[in-house]
């Protein structure tokens, strides 16, 4: 049996770049992927100190940023939430924005996710 062969017609998908997953899923939910969302992003410090400290670093009249405990034990999660019209380069330059300033604290960025306009 070669049921567990694969053929050259079966090779994985290419994998989709969150940002178009998360605008063809507001799409769906009748949001317009065009105008801006909030979106909120996490990091993960070591410590409270460093937390505070990359939080009053990153916060500006345009985003809010809040400090928070995490499950993750001797770690801090810094929650970013900024406006922002979500697309594959604003993304990726948001989350090169967050690793560079987390990384001189210990920081990490974990992920992001966007809330829908109006609902």
């Amino acid at each position: 049996m070669d049921f567990l062969k694969r053929g050259s017609g079966d090779e994985p998908p290419a994998p989709v770049d969150p940002a178009v997953a998360a605008a063809a899923q507001m799409r769906r939910a009748g949001a317009d992927p065009t105008v801006p969302h909030q979106t909120r992003h996490f990091l993960y410090v070591p410590g409270v100190k460093a937390a505070q400290q990359l939080a009053r670093h990153l916060k500006s009249g345009s985003r809010h940023v809040e400090v928070d405990t995490s499950a993750r034990k001797g770690y801090w999660l810094v929650v970013v939430r900024q406006s922002m019209v979500v697309t594959p380069e604003a993304i990726a330059g948001l989350r090169t924005e967050l690793e560079t300033a987390a990384a001189p604290f210990g920081g990490e960025y974990d992920r992001w996710q966007v809330d829908l306009a109006g609902g």
